[in-house]
């Protein structure tokens, strides 16, 4: 992290020296924006709606496994009954070991099922927002705007953020369509 925050700190101070006379002037007015993608994300309507969805559904799943697992321990206190038969007993092991592949097989798939979702859910939400970013930037005459939490930013001024401002931007562009 901090030889990329000193590559970044060095790149910048190369290219302010090489600035023209002329655009010194112009260089030396510098406007920085952060932006917190992680918090807009959450604080937008659809973000919001989203991550209730994918807890519900991941309720749902955990459900399922902890009655998948219920059984299994059923089935593990039978296999320690002395009156099974040895077939019985080799039965029930056999039993036992198939589902308690096929529960690691089904937490595997829900796991990716979910994260899947999740992506597919936020990343249409989060180029939103960097959209708007964008355009607040462009509008307004930004020289750059950094990601919060990729950018290598250990400071900034709360009055650099610009995340409040994308958020409801956002929300007021996606009224009445909050996704799930």
């Amino acid at each position: 992290m901090m030889k990329r925050l000193l590559y970044f700190t060095t790149a910048l101070l190369v290219a302010l020296s090489m600035a023209r006379p002329e655009s010194v002037a112009a260089a030396s007015i510098v406007k920085i924006g952060i932006l917190d993608l992680q918090s807009a994300l959450n604080a937008t309507s659809e973000g919001m709606a989203a991550k209730e969805t994918l807890r519900r559904k991941h309720l749902a799943k955990q459900e399922e496994i902890d009655a998948k697992q219920a059984e299994l321990v059923s089935m593990e206190e039978k296999l320690k009954s002395p009156v099974l038969s040895e077939d019985a007993q080799a039965e029930l092991k056999q039993k036992f070991r198939e589902m308690q592949g096929e529960l690691i097989e089904f937490v595997g798939r829900a796991k990716e099922a979910e994260e899947k979702e999740n992506q597919a859910l936020s990343g249409r939400i989060l180029e939103g927002l960097v959209d708007i970013a964008r355009e607040i930037g462009q509008k307004e005459g930004y020289t750059v705007i950094f990601e919060k939490s990729s950018s290598g930013v250990i400071f900034a001024e709360d009055t650099l953020s610009l995340t409040e401002r994308v958020v409801k931007i956002y929300n007021e562009q996606n009224q009445g369509g909050s996704g799930n």
